[in-house]
């Protein structure tokens, strides 16, 4: 993709989500990934801090996090987004970051997760993604993200909003992540609430 076409697709994402702040969290109240996402918190120490990238509304992973007593520093493109997370989850640190430009010092936190975002991210950013994820985890942190099973890019309607796709297939990105550094702990392909996505659990070396 090209330069000007990926600044192009990047404003498509940031302004269909902002467009989309009040409903998103109702859309995805219908996927179930618990099982996944325990998992996750099961590998973090007792009050880890993990970093959230897309982390939306803050429903339900930001606030799950919070909840389970870990220190939350969400991030998302979406400035409406961020705003609603914050109402959502007051205390609750949300920042506007392009999760392909984390400001973040090195070993800040002690997991990631990224739920359902990375698929809006121009693929041909997703290998320095996940180097960014690995430099700002700290040594043995962990990582889960959701990724495409299908490779595929596309520009298309998304609940009545324009939106932006653009992946990998799952071999593909499992590569992607083991290039990164990671060693991965488990890659599995899940159907939930109509939609099939990639799930991997991950850590730093």
């Amino acid at each position: 993709m090209k330069e000007h076409s990926r600044h192009q697709a990047i404003e498509v994402v940031r302004a269909g989500y902002d467009k989309l702040a009040e409903l998103y969290a109702t859309e995805r109240e219908k996927f179930d990934n618990w099982a996944e996402v325990k998992a996750f918190t099961s590998k973090l120490p007792e009050a880890a801090r993990v970093l959230d990238a897309g982390s939306g509304t803050g429903t339900p992973i930001a606030e799950f996090l919070v909840r389970s007593g870990f220190e939350v520093v969400g991030i998302d493109i979406s400035p409406a987004m961020v705003e609603t997370a914050r109402k959502n989850i007051p205390g609750t640190t949300f920042l506007q970051m392009d999760m392909t430009r984390l400001d973040f010092p090195p070993a800040s936190f002690d997991g990631v997760i990224s739920t359902y975002a990375i698929i809006h991210v121009p693929r041909e950013t997703h290998a320095g993604l996940f180097e960014s994820f690995y430099r700002v985890l700290k040594s043995g942190g962990t990582m889960l993200v959701s990724v495409a099973s299908w490779e595929w890019e596309e520009f298309a309607d998304y609940m009545g909003v324009d939106m932006f796709w653009s992946h990998y297939d799952s071999d593909r990105n499992e590569s992607l992540i083991t290039a990164a550094g990671f060693e991965i702990e488990f890659g599995c392909t899940v159907e939930s609430g109509g939609e099939t996505h990639h799930w991997v659990l991950a850590h730093k070396r």
